[in-house]
């Protein structure tokens, strides 16, 4: 049987080959702690599991000779992993790489790319690393010598060069080995700056491939965004052009598979190649060669992620079964692929794209052929049969995922119900346009809208999921919380009849009452906030109420998510100003989180800020950037604002560059200070705007650092002191000294280390603190 899964489809109607269930579970266990193991254990286990081996064969007798022979092949798969997996990280830890990390300072070495470099999520930032490159070592060189070494290692490097190397081209570095805690197949972290040298050119078979995912992206480029970096990342993976928010509508609504290359994507090609094989009536062995042919092309121009691997071999079985005229079972074969792919990669155990990729192929193959057949009572068998891949996959997957999210989506199966139809069709012409991008430019540009389409359907998809108000539950997102995941999908998966509804019923309720109490009013944001000092760890983000679901926001923080979710919960769905006070990460490099989903109309920031990562990102987005002056007024709602600095003759760090703005509303009045120092702060005190410093409520400038002028603290005479800072930071931030300062000053002193986030209500001043947040 072939349906739109592919060569993941076979054997659907038949019932789960489980022979091969057991020998898979050990293999994937047993190389877990062969990975977690020193080498010498992972051998000792590997000869008693051996061992045990041959003597349950030799013991065999009837009639238990079935599940003695599943026993020995169990014990032989553990035994073989472990010995594979202890190879493994015996080879990494007596590296020269390793033995560098130990030896400290830098060193010189030579290595071999083996994935395309990525780019580094967030704003780029001096002396900060801008592509991730995973490569295998040559040699390390030190004190004048070469030591040979094959070894994994992770580069981070800084500089041109490094965004065009293609998988298996060569080059030479320098840089400081680091330890890579925490990943034993991993020798070493090397930063390096530069660019790369003695660069090989890449193989044919790469240069191929490389070919192909540039044309598919000059094809592209003739979309709008996000669809221009979307196509790339659903065809071949690349997701070199996709704006962030994009990339975060779609694992809001758990559609993440659709943009690393999931097996989905090969299953729907090869199922393509033998539909056409078989509507054409072309023989057997055409079939197998177009599947196979289909197959390999994959693989080398997605890149063998987890997934793709797991797809290619269980692939591979399909086609072998096909062309030895044997039926293959589903399962069968997705255990088979499990043992045969942790034989040869024992590192893909502790992947969550494989586990993923698995565990949704395993759902499908169990539940889909019985819930099919079900729902088809009720609805068209095309409708129920996308309806039961979704849900299957996401109830197979959901115990893994929660791990990731620490929530669980509802709106995740309606995303993927509507997005499967459209998916198989963008996936078979955009890889129809991908080959013809190689060889005809100009055609594949001016057909590249009609695969547009469809990727805009699923740009629209997703960012409608993303933007439903309590898509998602929030879960445990420690092993308890997956196990205890694992445990209510499996009792809602055996019960049946009265019983399942029962307990179904009880689990809804409980969803909608833990839904309810979160939007009952009296909840957050309190009644009347006219200031939030949003909880961004060590960072600041401050946001005036302007009116109805529109607010002021002064800096961003450094994480987009935390800004994001600050703004969410206090429905600000429009920002009519943005200010930004100066380009430090822990001020500006939250905005992507700002611009998502939220009509931002226009910002201010420092003279020259347009020329930084953030304001090319404003620029991109349409957001009218203006500079900053001494004198400005600008009316926003009830906010009369007013910049009191910085001064153009000004000249100092760029702390001491923050815009200080005093805002000006019908029951308060705020002075936000960025991150100015004794200077600027002493500059604001002896000149004319020190009139202007007295104030309701004072943002304590620089995190309460100990740079602060107390004359200019006191001179604000506030009633209120908001402090953002992260908890437990490097900084020793606030300083006993600031703490002092502000005690004297004002009648109540907030931080968001202490208190998360913070408003200030006005008639009479309150404060009100929504508490902190363990994970910032």
């Amino acid at each position: 049987m072939v349906t739109w899964l592919g060569t993941d489809a076979y054997g659907l109607d038949r019932p789960p080959d489980l022979r091969l269930f057991l020998p898979a579970v050990a293999t994937w266990l047993t190389a877990l702690g062969a990975l977690a193991a020193p080498p010498w254990l992972a051998w000792l286990c590997a000869g008693v599991l051996g061992c045990a081996a041959l003597a349950v064969f030799a013991a065999i007798r009837l009639p238990w000779e079935a599940p003695a022979l599943t026993l020995v092949a169990t014990l032989v798969c553990g035994a073989t992993v472990a010995a594979v997996a202890g190879a493994h990280v015996y080879r990494t830890a007596s590296s020269a790489a390793v033995s560098a990390v130990e030896r400290g300072g830098e060193a010189a070495f030579r290595a071999v790319v083996t994935t395309d470099p990525r780019s580094r999520a967030g704003m780029p930032r001096p002396g900060r690393a801008e592509w991730v490159v995973s490569a295998r070592t040559e040699w390390v060189r030190w004190d004048g010598r070469e030591h040979v070494s094959r070894a994994p290692v992770v580069v981070l490097a800084s500089g041109p060069g490094w965004a065009d190397l293609l998988p298996g081209q060569s080059f030479e570095a320098r840089g400081a080995f680091l330890a890579a805690d925490g990943d034993r197949l991993t020798a070493a972290l090397v930063p390096v700056r530069g660019p790369p040298e003695g660069v090989t050119e890449p193989g044919r078979l790469q240069g191929f491939a490389g070919s192909v995912r540039e044309g598919l992206r000059e094809a592209a480029a003739e979309l709008p965004q996000p669809e221009r970096g979307l196509l790339p990342a659903l065809i071949v993976g690349d997701v070199s052009a996709l704006p962030e928010r994009t990339a975060e509508d779609f694992r809001a609504t758990g559609m993440t598979h659709l943009l690393t290359v999931s097996g989905a994507n090969l299953a729907i090609l090869t199922g393509f190649v033998l539909a056409v094989a078989r509507w054409t009536r072309a023989p057997t062995w055409c079939a197998v060669l177009g599947g196979a042919l289909m197959i390999w092309i994959f693989v080398l121009v997605c890149r063998p992620e987890p997934s793709v691997v797991r797809a290619a071999f269980m692939g591979s079985l399909g086609l072998l079964a096909l062309a030895t005229g044997r039926t293959q079972a589903g399962m069968g074969a997705l255990c088979a692929t499990v043992v045969g792919v942790l034989f040869v990669a024992p590192g893909l155990a502790t992947s969550y794209g494989f586990a993923l990729s698995v565990l949704a192929t395993a759902g499908i193959l169990v539940l889909v052929p019985g819930w099919t057949r079900a729902w088809s009572a009720r609805w068209p068998k095309p409708v129920a049969e996308a309806f039961a891949v979704a849900v299957a996959a996401h109830v197979a997957v959901a115990p893994v995922l929660v791990l990731l999210s620490g929530e669980v989506s509802w709106v995740t199966v309606p995303a993927n119900v509507l997005a499967a139809p459209v998916v198989a069709v963008v996936t078979v012409a955009g890889s129809a346009l991908a080959a013809l991008a190689s060889v005809w430019p100009d055609a594949a540009a001016f057909l590249v809208h009609l695969p547009g389409l469809g990727v805009s359907w699923l740009a629209l998809v997703a960012e409608t999921g993303a933007r439903v108000p309590y898509g998602a539950v929030p879960w445990r997102s420690d092993v308890a919380g997956g196990l205890l995941l694992a445990a209510v999908v499996v009792v809602l998966l055996l019960t049946r009849g009265l019983t399942r509804r029962v307990i179904a019923a009880v689990m809804v309720a409980v969803l909608v009452l833990g839904l309810a109490a979160r939007c009952v009013p009296g909840g957050w944001p309190p009644a009347g906030w006219a200031l939030v000092a949003c909880d961004v760890g060590q960072g600041d983000a401050f946001v005036l109420s302007s009116a109805r679901g529109e607010a002021v926001v002064f800096d961003t923080g450094d994480d987009p998510e935390l800004v994001d979710d600050c703004l969410e919960r206090l429905g600000v769905r429009a920002v009519p100003l943005l200010v930004l006070s100066h380009d430090h990460a822990d001020h500006v490099d939250g905005t992507p989180g700002v611009l998502r989903h939220r009509r931002v109309s226009a910002a201010l920031a420092p003279a020259g800020f347009e020329e930084s990562p953030v304001g090319r990102l404003l620029a991109e987005e349409g957001v009218a950037l203006t500079a900053a002056e001494i004198g400005q007024h600008l009316r926003v709602g009830p906010w009369l604002l007013r910049v009191l600095w910085p001064d153009p003759e000004f000249v100092g760090s760029l702390n001491d560059t923050s815009v200080v703005i005093r805002a000006d509303g019908p029951e308060m009045s705020v002075l936000l200070t960025g991150d100015i120092e004794e200077e600027a702060q002493g500059r604001l005190v002896r000149g004319p705007e020190a009139e202007l410093l007295a104030v309701t409520v004072l943002t304590t400038p620089h995190h309460g650092a100990g740079t602060q002028d107390p004359a200019f603290l006191s001179a604000t005479r506030a009633e209120v002191s908001v402090t953002s800072v992260g908890r437990d930071n490097s900084y020793g931030h606030p300083a006993p000294f600031t703490l002092g300062v502000l005690e004297r000053v004002a009648q109540v002193n907030a931080r968001t280390d202490l208190d998360g986030d913070i408003a200030v209500l006005g008639g009479p001043i309150r404060v009100a603190a929504r508490g902190p947040d363990p994970d910032h």
